[in-house]
């Protein structure tokens, strides 16, 4: 008789297979079919649709303190990560221009909000111009620097 295996032993290959497929979903550019992709990654899918073609007046959710050269903060605390508001100026072939909002969050989902909401109580920094160059949209926003875009109807 052989003796009864322990359920250490009958779940160690279980609990491998879910690591390596967890890891497998969360690897840079995977695809979201791959893993059985939801509605969630619809979002990603539109944001990319409005970064691949940017318009005059498109709003982005970023990390601000990685494209302005401004600090952010109340004076007495200076935040090093914060987020909000872009807003595109200008789009040319090459590049594509935008101003920051004048406040900041200093977690993601502050800027998402602001994105999502009425924009009312936004005002912009229109004295710092950012240029970026088109081909590095892309990858700013795989980066998550870039968090999820709005057009606005014109």
């Amino acid at each position: 008789m052989l003796p009864r295996p322990s359920a250490r032993t009958l779940l160690a290959p279980l609990f491998l297979s879910f690591a390596l497929l967890a890891l497998a979903g969360c690897k840079p550019g995977a695809d979201a079919s791959a893993t059985g992709g939801d509605a969630a990654a619809a979002a990603p899918a539109q944001a990319d649709a409005l970064l691949a073609d940017p318009r005059v007046g498109d709003l982005w959710a970023a990390e601000l303190s990685h494209f302005s050269g401004g600090e952010f903060g109340d004076g007495a605390e200076t935040t090093e990560t914060v987020y909000g508001l872009m807003k595109v100026v200008e789009v040319t072939p090459e590049q594509v221009v935008l101003v920051t909002e004048t406040g900041a969050w200093p977690k993601k989902q502050g800027a998402i909000n602001d994105l999502r909401g009425d924009l009312a109580s936004i005002s912009w920094d229109e004295g710092e111009k950012i240029p970026l160059k088109r081909e590095e949209v892309a990858v700013l926003a795989g980066q998550g620097k870039i968090l999820e875009t709005r057009r606005l109807a014109q």
